[in-house]
Protein backbone atom coordinates (compact mmCIF):
# COMPACT_ATOMS: atom_id res chain seq x y z
CA UNK A 1 0.00 0.00 0.00
CA UNK A 2 0.91 3.83 -0.57
CA UNK A 3 -0.16 4.77 2.39
CA UNK A 4 0.99 3.60 5.92
CA UNK A 5 -0.25 4.44 9.95
CA UNK A 6 2.62 3.54 12.04
CA UNK A 7 2.76 4.15 15.62
CA UNK A 8 3.99 3.01 19.65
CA UNK A 9 6.92 2.96 21.45
CA UNK A 10 9.14 5.50 19.89
CA UNK A 11 12.15 3.06 19.37
CA UNK A 12 10.48 0.65 16.97
CA UNK A 13 8.56 3.59 15.40
CA UNK A 14 11.79 5.08 14.36
CA UNK A 15 12.99 1.61 13.12
CA UNK A 16 9.97 0.95 11.19
CA UNK A 17 10.61 4.67 9.46
CA UNK A 18 13.92 3.87 8.43
CA UNK A 19 12.59 0.44 6.35
CA UNK A 20 10.35 2.91 4.65
CA UNK A 21 12.91 5.61 3.99
CA UNK A 22 15.18 2.34 2.00
CA UNK A 23 12.08 2.12 -0.13
CA UNK A 24 12.40 5.78 -1.86
CA UNK A 25 16.02 5.40 -3.65
CA UNK A 26 19.36 5.38 -3.61
CA UNK A 27 21.01 6.83 0.27
CA UNK A 28 21.99 10.31 -1.59
CA UNK A 29 19.00 11.24 -3.01
CA UNK A 30 17.24 10.55 0.35
CA UNK A 31 17.30 14.00 2.11
CA UNK A 32 15.73 15.57 -1.75
CA UNK A 33 13.08 13.02 -1.92
CA UNK A 34 12.13 13.04 1.85
CA UNK A 35 9.30 15.67 2.99
CA UNK A 36 8.27 15.93 6.64
CA UNK A 37 4.69 17.69 7.42
CA UNK A 38 3.29 18.58 10.94
CA UNK A 39 -0.02 18.97 11.66
CA UNK A 40 -0.92 20.10 8.07
CA UNK A 41 -4.03 21.07 6.52
CA UNK A 42 -5.60 19.31 4.19
CA UNK A 43 -4.16 21.01 0.67
CA UNK A 44 -0.53 21.12 2.09
CA UNK A 45 -0.99 17.38 2.39
CA UNK A 46 -2.21 17.17 -0.90
CA UNK A 47 0.23 19.98 -2.66
CA UNK A 48 3.30 18.18 -1.34
CA UNK A 49 2.11 14.13 -1.89
CA UNK A 50 1.48 15.47 -5.94
CA UNK A 51 4.67 16.92 -6.30
CA UNK A 52 6.93 13.98 -8.35
CA UNK A 53 10.19 12.63 -7.06
CA UNK A 54 13.81 13.72 -7.99
CA UNK A 55 15.94 11.26 -9.88
CA UNK A 56 14.23 9.04 -7.69
CA UNK A 57 11.34 6.11 -7.63
CA UNK A 58 9.27 7.76 -5.13
CA UNK A 59 9.02 10.12 -3.12
CA UNK A 60 8.37 9.85 1.06
CA UNK A 61 6.16 11.98 2.86
CA UNK A 62 5.90 11.52 6.98
CA UNK A 63 3.22 13.44 8.86
CA UNK A 64 3.52 13.61 12.35
CA UNK A 65 1.12 15.18 14.61
CA UNK A 66 -2.14 14.63 12.20
CA UNK A 67 -4.19 11.73 13.94
CA UNK A 68 -3.39 12.32 17.42
CA UNK A 69 -5.66 15.64 16.58
CA UNK A 70 -8.83 12.99 16.37
CA UNK A 71 -8.62 11.16 19.71
CA UNK A 72 -11.59 11.65 21.07
CA UNK A 73 -10.78 13.05 24.83
CA UNK A 74 -11.62 9.80 26.38
CA UNK A 75 -8.95 8.53 24.39
CA UNK A 76 -6.57 11.38 25.80
CA UNK A 77 -7.12 10.93 29.47
CA UNK A 78 -6.51 6.87 29.16
CA UNK A 79 -3.53 6.84 26.87
CA UNK A 80 -1.96 10.14 27.25
CA UNK A 81 -1.68 13.48 25.30
CA UNK A 82 -0.45 12.22 21.62
CA UNK A 83 1.60 14.02 19.48
CA UNK A 84 0.07 17.02 17.89
CA UNK A 85 -1.73 19.66 20.13
CA UNK A 86 -5.63 20.23 20.34
CA UNK A 87 -6.76 22.40 23.13
CA UNK A 88 -8.33 20.79 26.31
CA UNK A 89 -7.84 17.00 24.14
CA UNK A 90 -11.02 17.43 21.97
CA UNK A 91 -11.32 15.83 19.08
CA UNK A 92 -11.14 17.75 15.33
CA UNK A 93 -14.25 17.43 13.24
CA UNK A 94 -13.17 15.68 10.05
CA UNK A 95 -13.98 18.46 7.54
CA UNK A 96 -11.95 17.82 4.60
CA UNK A 97 -9.83 14.92 5.84
CA UNK A 98 -13.07 12.85 5.33
CA UNK A 99 -11.83 13.18 1.48
CA UNK A 100 -8.36 11.70 2.34
CA UNK A 101 -8.89 7.94 2.04
CA UNK A 102 -10.41 8.69 -1.54
CA UNK A 103 -7.41 10.72 -2.83
CA UNK A 104 -5.35 8.42 -1.32
CA UNK A 105 -6.89 5.56 -3.57
CA UNK A 106 -7.58 7.08 -6.37
CA UNK A 107 -5.48 9.98 -7.19
CA UNK A 108 -2.29 10.19 -4.97
CA UNK A 109 0.78 9.41 -7.67
CA UNK A 110 2.27 5.84 -7.17
CA UNK A 111 5.59 7.59 -6.44
CA UNK A 112 4.57 9.00 -3.36
CA UNK A 113 5.07 6.57 -0.06
CA UNK A 114 2.65 8.56 2.35
CA UNK A 115 3.43 7.62 5.98
CA UNK A 116 1.22 8.83 9.30
CA UNK A 117 3.53 8.88 12.30
CA UNK A 118 2.23 8.54 15.55
CA UNK A 119 2.81 8.00 19.48
CA UNK A 120 -0.24 7.15 20.75
CA UNK A 121 -3.43 6.10 19.57
CA UNK A 122 -6.48 4.61 20.48
CA UNK A 123 -9.02 2.48 18.24
CA UNK A 124 -11.35 5.19 18.55
CA UNK A 125 -9.43 7.67 16.48
CA UNK A 126 -11.76 8.83 14.03
CA UNK A 127 -9.33 9.78 11.19
CA UNK A 128 -7.71 6.32 11.57
CA UNK A 129 -10.56 4.20 11.28
CA UNK A 130 -10.89 6.07 7.57
CA UNK A 131 -7.60 4.96 6.97
CA UNK A 132 -7.70 1.47 7.58
CA UNK A 133 -9.08 0.56 4.14
CA UNK A 134 -6.89 2.34 2.24
CA UNK A 135 -3.46 2.50 4.57
CA UNK A 136 -1.49 -0.52 6.18
CA UNK A 137 -1.57 0.18 9.64
CA UNK A 138 1.65 -0.92 12.43
CA UNK A 139 0.54 -0.94 15.86
CA UNK A 140 4.39 -1.29 17.77
CA UNK A 141 3.70 -1.22 21.36
CA UNK A 142 7.12 -1.65 23.63
CA UNK A 143 7.31 -5.48 24.39
CA UNK A 144 7.16 -7.29 27.56
CA UNK A 145 7.59 -10.50 29.59
CA UNK A 146 9.03 -13.42 27.06
CA UNK A 147 7.99 -10.81 23.21
CA UNK A 148 10.77 -8.65 25.58
CA UNK A 149 13.27 -11.28 26.12
CA UNK A 150 12.59 -12.60 22.52
CA UNK A 151 13.45 -9.02 21.32
CA UNK A 152 16.80 -8.75 22.98
CA UNK A 153 17.67 -12.11 21.96
CA UNK A 154 16.66 -11.40 18.33
CA UNK A 155 18.65 -7.88 18.52
CA UNK A 156 21.76 -9.12 20.20
CA UNK A 157 22.01 -12.11 17.61
CA UNK A 158 21.48 -9.64 14.80
CA UNK A 159 24.71 -7.93 16.18
CA UNK A 160 26.64 -11.54 15.38
CA UNK A 161 26.48 -11.94 19.74
CA UNK A 162 24.99 -14.32 22.22
CA UNK A 163 23.34 -13.83 25.31
CA UNK A 164 22.54 -15.87 27.81
CA UNK A 165 19.16 -16.59 29.57
CA UNK A 166 20.33 -15.30 33.12
CA UNK A 167 21.75 -11.70 31.40
CA UNK A 168 18.48 -11.24 29.61
CA UNK A 169 16.91 -11.14 33.24
CA UNK A 170 19.33 -8.67 34.50
CA UNK A 171 19.37 -6.61 31.85
CA UNK A 172 15.44 -6.29 31.95
CA UNK A 173 15.76 -5.62 35.28
CA UNK A 174 17.53 -2.88 35.40
CA UNK A 175 16.31 -1.34 31.71
CA UNK A 176 12.85 -2.85 31.70
CA UNK A 177 10.88 -2.42 27.61
CA UNK A 178 12.64 1.18 27.62
CA UNK A 179 14.14 0.47 24.06
CA UNK A 180 16.40 3.10 23.48
CA UNK A 181 18.25 2.37 26.69
CA UNK A 182 17.78 -1.51 26.12
CA UNK A 183 18.71 -1.29 22.29
CA UNK A 184 22.08 0.86 23.78
CA UNK A 185 22.99 -1.40 26.02
CA UNK A 186 23.06 -4.45 23.57
CA UNK A 187 25.51 -2.34 21.47
CA UNK A 188 28.04 -1.83 23.99
CA UNK A 189 27.84 -5.61 25.23
CA UNK A 190 27.96 -7.10 22.20
CA UNK A 191 31.18 -4.73 21.75
CA UNK A 192 32.62 -5.89 25.25
CA UNK A 193 31.66 -9.33 25.26
CA UNK A 194 32.96 -10.49 22.01
CA UNK A 195 33.08 -13.56 20.53
CA UNK A 196 31.69 -15.55 23.93
CA UNK A 197 28.16 -15.06 25.15
CA UNK A 198 26.87 -11.96 27.12
CA UNK A 199 26.85 -13.09 30.96
CA UNK A 200 25.39 -11.51 33.99
CA UNK A 201 28.52 -9.99 35.08
CA UNK A 202 28.46 -8.19 31.82
CA UNK A 203 25.63 -6.31 32.59
CA UNK A 204 26.12 -5.85 36.07
CA UNK A 205 29.61 -4.17 34.75
CA UNK A 206 27.89 -2.27 32.28
CA UNK A 207 25.36 -1.41 34.95
CA UNK A 208 28.02 0.77 37.11
CA UNK A 209 29.20 2.70 33.68
CA UNK A 210 26.60 3.62 32.63
CA UNK A 211 25.22 7.16 34.43
CA UNK A 212 26.00 8.89 31.70
CA UNK A 213 23.95 6.95 29.21
CA UNK A 214 20.95 7.00 32.00
CA UNK A 215 21.06 10.66 31.62
CA UNK A 216 20.67 10.76 28.14
CA UNK A 217 17.87 8.51 28.27
CA UNK A 218 16.33 10.71 30.98
CA UNK A 219 16.46 13.45 28.97
CA UNK A 220 15.43 12.32 26.45
CA UNK A 221 12.23 10.61 27.84
CA UNK A 222 11.94 14.43 29.23
CA UNK A 223 11.85 15.93 25.97
CA UNK A 224 9.65 13.23 24.31
CA UNK A 225 6.68 13.80 26.99
CA UNK A 226 7.42 10.51 28.06
CA UNK A 227 7.19 11.17 31.85
CA UNK A 228 6.98 7.89 33.69
CA UNK A 229 10.39 6.46 31.83
CA UNK A 230 11.59 10.04 32.26
CA UNK A 231 11.11 10.02 36.81
CA UNK A 232 12.26 6.34 36.35
CA UNK A 233 15.33 7.26 35.36
CA UNK A 234 15.69 10.43 36.72
CA UNK A 235 15.47 8.31 40.26
CA UNK A 236 17.89 5.87 39.12
CA UNK A 237 20.45 8.42 38.35
CA UNK A 238 19.57 10.10 42.16
CA UNK A 239 19.99 6.32 43.88
CA UNK A 240 23.59 6.52 41.79
CA UNK A 241 24.42 9.03 43.80
CA UNK A 242 24.17 12.37 40.89
CA UNK A 243 22.97 15.74 42.61
CA UNK A 244 19.97 17.95 41.11
CA UNK A 245 22.67 20.43 39.92
CA UNK A 246 24.22 18.29 37.41
CA UNK A 247 21.23 16.78 35.89
CA UNK A 248 20.04 19.79 35.37
CA UNK A 249 23.40 20.89 33.62
CA UNK A 250 23.13 17.67 31.81
CA UNK A 251 19.22 18.58 30.83
CA UNK A 252 20.42 22.37 30.04
CA UNK A 253 23.14 21.02 27.32
CA UNK A 254 20.87 18.90 24.88
CA UNK A 255 18.40 21.57 25.03
CA UNK A 256 20.58 23.84 23.60
CA UNK A 257 21.30 21.13 21.30
CA UNK A 258 17.56 20.90 20.68
CA UNK A 259 17.66 25.16 20.37
CA UNK A 260 20.14 24.93 17.98
CA UNK A 261 18.54 22.15 15.77
CA UNK A 262 15.01 24.40 15.98
CA UNK A 263 16.85 27.37 15.22
CA UNK A 264 18.24 26.08 11.99
CA UNK A 265 15.46 23.78 10.61
CA UNK A 266 13.55 27.09 10.63
CA UNK A 267 16.02 28.62 8.33
CA UNK A 268 15.43 25.36 5.75
CA UNK A 269 19.11 24.03 6.57
CA UNK A 270 18.99 20.61 5.29
CA UNK A 271 19.41 17.52 7.95
CA UNK A 272 23.07 16.76 7.37
CA UNK A 273 23.85 20.47 7.62
CA UNK A 274 22.36 20.35 11.00
CA UNK A 275 24.71 17.60 11.80
CA UNK A 276 27.47 19.14 10.91
CA UNK A 277 27.02 22.15 12.78
CA UNK A 278 25.79 20.40 15.71
CA UNK A 279 29.27 18.08 15.83
CA UNK A 280 26.10 14.65 15.48
CA UNK A 281 27.82 12.35 12.72
CA UNK A 282 25.27 9.91 13.62
CA UNK A 283 21.74 10.13 11.46
CA UNK A 284 19.76 8.39 14.36
CA UNK A 285 20.59 10.83 16.91
CA UNK A 286 20.79 13.66 14.49
CA UNK A 287 17.23 12.96 13.36
CA UNK A 288 16.22 12.22 17.12
CA UNK A 289 17.25 15.79 17.70
CA UNK A 290 15.80 17.32 15.50
CA UNK A 291 12.06 15.23 16.42
CA UNK A 292 12.29 16.66 19.69
CA UNK A 293 13.22 20.32 18.09
CA UNK A 294 10.05 19.33 16.00
CA UNK A 295 7.89 19.14 19.39
CA UNK A 296 8.85 22.40 21.43
CA UNK A 297 7.73 25.89 20.22
CA UNK A 298 10.05 29.20 20.72
CA UNK A 299 7.92 30.08 24.01
CA UNK A 300 8.36 26.71 24.77
CA UNK A 301 12.23 26.66 24.81
CA UNK A 302 12.45 29.78 26.21
CA UNK A 303 10.31 28.58 29.40
CA UNK A 304 12.00 25.51 29.72
CA UNK A 305 15.30 27.38 29.98
CA UNK A 306 13.88 29.35 32.69
CA UNK A 307 12.45 26.83 35.02
CA UNK A 308 16.07 24.72 34.57
CA UNK A 309 17.59 28.18 36.11
CA UNK A 310 14.39 28.64 38.65
CA UNK A 311 15.32 24.53 39.91
CA UNK A 312 19.22 25.10 39.97
CA UNK A 313 18.77 28.18 41.78
CA UNK A 314 16.22 26.94 44.12
CA UNK A 315 17.96 24.14 45.05
CA UNK A 316 21.85 26.17 45.56
CA UNK A 317 19.96 28.36 47.75
CA UNK A 318 17.73 25.59 49.76
CA UNK A 319 14.73 27.16 49.19
CA UNK A 320 13.71 23.36 47.41
CA UNK A 321 13.77 19.93 48.40
CA UNK A 322 16.14 18.17 45.75
CA UNK A 323 14.04 15.38 44.20
CA UNK A 324 10.65 17.38 44.77
CA UNK A 325 12.35 20.09 42.71
CA UNK A 326 13.47 17.53 39.89
CA UNK A 327 9.86 15.96 39.95
CA UNK A 328 8.00 18.72 39.30
CA UNK A 329 10.54 19.93 36.60
CA UNK A 330 9.79 16.60 34.88
CA UNK A 331 6.29 16.44 35.09
CA UNK A 332 6.36 19.91 33.49
CA UNK A 333 9.10 19.48 30.89
CA UNK A 334 7.15 16.00 29.97
CA UNK A 335 4.00 17.77 29.82
CA UNK A 336 5.19 20.33 27.10
CA UNK A 337 6.62 17.04 24.94
CA UNK A 338 3.24 15.84 25.23
CA UNK A 339 2.03 19.01 23.54
CA UNK A 340 0.19 20.30 27.24
CA UNK A 341 0.22 24.20 27.61
CA UNK A 342 3.25 25.53 29.94
CA UNK A 343 2.44 26.16 33.25
CA UNK A 344 2.55 29.54 34.88
CA UNK A 345 5.54 31.22 35.86
CA UNK A 346 6.87 30.85 39.47
CA UNK A 347 8.31 33.27 41.66
CA UNK A 348 11.95 33.03 42.26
Amino acid sequence: MPAHVVYGDSFLVAGAMEELRSQVGPAELLEANSHLLTSPDYSALKATCDAVPFLAEHRLVAVEGLLGQFESRDGRRRGGSPSGRRAQGQRQDMGRWKELPRYIAEEMPATTLLVFREERLTRSNSLLKELQPCAQVQALPAPTGEALARWIRTRTEGRGAQITPGAILVLTQAAGNEMWALDNDLEKLSLYAGDRPIEEADVTLLAAQSRDANIFAATDALLEGRARVAVRLMHRLRRDGADVSYIVSMIARQLRAVTLARDLMDRKVGEREIGDRLGIPQEFIRRKAMAQARRHSWNDLKWLYGRLFEVDLAVKRGRADEDVALELLVSEASALGRGRDRPRARSS
